[in-house]
C-alpha cells in the first residue's frame, strides 16, 4: 500500500496498481492530517479544527468517530490481511495511523532529491534524470483539497518550498549538463511565475549566457531592482515577459494543460516556437501589464488617502493648541 499527499490524499493499492478513491471530502481531509502525523497519536481536539475548524457540529466527537471507523474500513479492504491488526487506531486521547516511511510518496520525493543533490556537480545527468523521477510522483498541490488548519497547512507551505528547490536544481542539472537552450522556456516562464526567487533569474541569466543570447542577461539582472523587493510581482513578470521575448528567439511560450510542467525528457531537442505560443505570450503580457496599471492606480489612491490623513491629523494638532 501506498499514502500519498503530494496532490489530493489518497491510497493507491500497489497490488492492483490503481488509486482507491476517497469519495468524502472528509475522508480526504481526515486521511491528510493522519499522515501529516504519522505514526504519532493525533489528538481528537486537533483533528476536529483541522477537519471542521471553527465550524464543528455540535457532536463533533461522534462525528469524527463515524469518519475514523469509515476510514478504517476503507483501508482494510484496501488490504484485506490487515483486518486483525489495522493501521488506524485509537490510541489515548487521539488516533494514529500506522506507514513505513518508504510507504508515503512525499518521503519518497525527499529522498530521490536528496540523492539528486548529492550528484548535482558529478552527474548532471543522472541527478536531472532522479529529480524529474521525483517531481512526477507529484500530482498537484500538497494535500490538494484537504484541510487547511495548522497541522496541514504548514506541512503544505513546506513541501511546496521543497518542490520549487527541486525544480531549481532540475533547471541548474540540465544546463550542466548542456541543455541550457531547451531549459530557457521554463525558466522564463518560472521567472514570471516566482519573480522573488533569485536562483530562477540566476539560472536564466545563465542558460541565456551559453546559449549564445547574452543580450537577454541584463533584463534578467534587472530583476533585482527594487520593485521587486517591494513584491510588485506583475510589474517584475511584465517586464521579464516583455524583454526576454525581445532578446531573442528561444522557447518561449508558456506551459499548457498538455505542456509538462517539469523539464523532462523530451528537453534534449529544442521545439520550434509556434504561432499558438506567440498568441499566449502576447495575451499574457497584456494581462500583466493590466494589473500593473491596476496596482500603480491602487497605489495612487493610497497615497492620495494617506496625505489627506496626514493633513486632517495636522488639522487637528493645531486646533488643540
Amino acid at each position: 500500500m501506498q499514502f500519498r499527499v503530494l496532490g489530493t490524499p489518497e491510497i493507491y493499492d500497489d497490488v492492483r496498481r490503481r488509486s482507491f478513491p476517497l469519495n468524502s471530502p472528509k475522508q480526504r481531509v481526515l486521511l491528510g492530517v493522519l499522515l501529516v502525523r504519522v505514526d504519532s497519536v493525533v489528538p481528537t481536539g486537533a483533528l476536529i479544527n483541522e477537519l471542521w475548524g471553527r465550524n464543528a457540529p455540535d457532536k463533533a466527537i461522534n462525528a469524527l468517530q463515524a469518519h475514523v471507523s469509515r476510514l478504517r474500513q476503507q483501508l482494510i479492504e484496501v488490504e484485506p490481511p490487515r483486518a486483525n491488526t489495522p493501521r488506524l487506531i485509537a490510541r489515548g486521547s487521539g488516533y494514529l495511523l500506522q506507514a513505513r516511511p518508504d510507504e508515503l510518496d512525499s518521503v519518497r520525493f525527499r529522498l530521490q532529491t536528496a540523492r539528486a543533490r548529492r550528484q548535482l556537480t558529478t552527474d548532471p545527468d543522472a541527478a536531472a534524470a532522479l529529480l524529474r523521477r521525483a517531481l512526477g510522483l507529484w500530482r498537484g498541490p500538497a494535500l490538494d483539497g484537504g484541510s487547511h488548519g495548522p497541522l496541514c497547512a504548514g506541512v503544505a507551505a513546506r513541501l511546496e518550498e521543497e518542490r520549487l528547490l527541486a525544480l531549481e536544481d532540475l533547471c541548474d542539472a540540465s544546463i550542466r549538463a548542456g541543455r541550457h537552450r531547451q531549459v530557457v522556456g521554463r525558466l522564463e516562464e518560472l521567472v514570471a511565475a516566482h519573480p522573488l526567487r533569485e536562483r530562477f533569474r540566476d539560472l536564466l541569466a545563465l542558460a541565456l549566457q551559453r546559449g549564445g543570447r547574452a543580450g537577454g542577461v541584463p533584463a534578467v539582472r534587472r530583476l533585482r531592482a527594487p520593485e521587486a523587493e517591494r513584491g510588485t510581482a506583475a510589474v517584475v513578470a511584465a517586464s521579464a515577459v516583455r524583454q526576454l521575448h525581445e532578446a531573442g528567439p528561444g522557447r518561449g511560450g508558456l506551459w499548457t494543460a498538455d505542456h509538462p510542467a517539469v523539464p523532462g525528457a523530451e528537453e534534449d531537442h529544442a521545439h520550434p516556437r509556434e504561432e499558438g505560443d506567440d498568441l499566449e505570450l502576447v495575451r499574457l503580457r497584456r494581462r500583466v501589464e493590466q494589473l500593473s496599471a491596476e496596482q500603480h492606480a491602487m497605489r495612487a489612491e493610497l497615497e492620495r488617502l494617506t496625505a489627506l490623513v496626514e493633513r486632517g491629523g495636522a488639522a487637528q494638532r493645531r486646533d488643540s493648541a
